[in-house]
């Protein structure tokens, strides 16, 4: 899929997606369990935007749904039912929100920059190719 190292991208993958759908689901640390959730998303869209949008092809509708509706959780925070609420918000503050958002899109940016410049150089034949 371009992502190197392989075994520490899935595991990093893997756990955003997990770790962060669950901490959402319990509404703890909002901010930062949403801009997990939301970080990995965009990292599965990247893979799935050659086939185009709709998810029928194998588009990333699907990927780009799920990490609006992380970053929304992030940005409007738990409800009352949640762990955040219970705990006296005290990892759910104000300034954390712009801060996990931001940090968790420099990292995707990142990421995502140097899996397109290797699928690129890949597909150019300038390096070896990423699937055998």
């Amino acid at each position: 899929m371009g992502y190197t190292p392989g075994r520490a991208s899935a595991t990093a993958a893997g756990l955003a997606e997990a770790g962060g759908g669950t901490l959402l689901a319990l509404g703890l640390a909002t901010p930062a369990a949403g801009a997990a959730a939301a970080g990995a998303m965009v990292g599965a869209a990247a893979v799935h935007a050659p086939n185009g949008f709709f998810a029928q092809t194998g588009g990333y509708e699907y990927a780009v749904s799920l990490g609006l509706t992380a970053a929304g959780l992030a940005v409007t925070g738990p409800g009352r039912l949640s762990l955040d609420h219970a705990l006296g918000h005290a990892v759910d503050r104000n300034w954390m929100v712009p801060a996990a958002l931001a940090a968790t899109a420099a990292a995707t940016a990142v990421v995502v920059g140097a899996r397109n410049k290797r699928v690129r150089k890949a597909a150019e034949g300038e390096q070896e190719p990423l699937f055998d």
